[in-house]
């Protein structure tokens, strides 16, 4: 598995990113700043799941990592802008409309938080046709955006043709198991 871009960051203190408000990019051009290594292993499960990647910024210091999952109806989203607080959605995306993946207008779903948190929330996300999947559409959070002038330069990379299938695939599989034992599916047990 390819390894994921190095993030820098500015206003480091203590080893650590600092926050900035949710309308100022945190990862800007700065002292080099690596990947905690479970952060690091959450993403890489983030792209074996099939998501699209996109690196906005110059990809040595980039100020935003993007990751997008295509359903029917939703996409599932990871917007980065800091190391140590993100946020994950499922985006509202109604039949024959473009969506913007850096200015989604609507959500389902949404969690912002530390990574080690956020990122499993979403990987484990229920399937858009799961009888529990969140179907209320309501704002998304303005953490989702990122400002037109730090999408570019942009590399965007796409899953393998083998891999872009493997999250529908995964949750439906879970789906179907969780019909099967209904009493677990209700607890939701089987949701973990």
């Amino acid at each position: 598995m390819a390894a994921l871009p190095r993030i820098n960051t500015v206003g480091m203190r203590d080893g650590s990113p600092a926050m900035r408000p949710p309308t100022l990019s945190a990862l800007h051009p700065g002292s080099e700043t690596h990947l905690p290594v479970e952060v690091e292993r959450l993403l890489l499960g983030v792209v074996a799941d099939g998501f699209t990647l996109h690196c906005c910024g110059p990809r040595a210091a980039p100020f935003a990592l993007i990751a997008s999952y295509r359903w029917e109806g939703y996409v599932d989203l990871v917007t980065i802008r800091c190391l140590d607080w993100i946020t994950t959605a499922r985006v509202y995306a109604p039949q024959r409309r473009r969506i913007d993946v850096f200015a989604p207008e609507a959500v389902v779903w949404a969690y912002a938080g530390p990574p080690q948190w956020a990122l499993p929330a979403l990987l484990e996300l229920v399937h858009p046709q799961h009888c529990n999947a969140p179907t209320s559409a309501y704002p998304a959070p303005i953490s989702l955006h990122i400002p037109r002038a730090e999408q570019r330069p942009m590399a965007i990379r796409f899953p393998p043709p083998d891999r872009a299938a493997i999250r529908a695939a995964r949750l439906g599989a879970a789906m179907t198991t969780s019909r099967a034992s209904p009493s677990l599916s209700a607890a939701g047990l089987n949701n973990r």
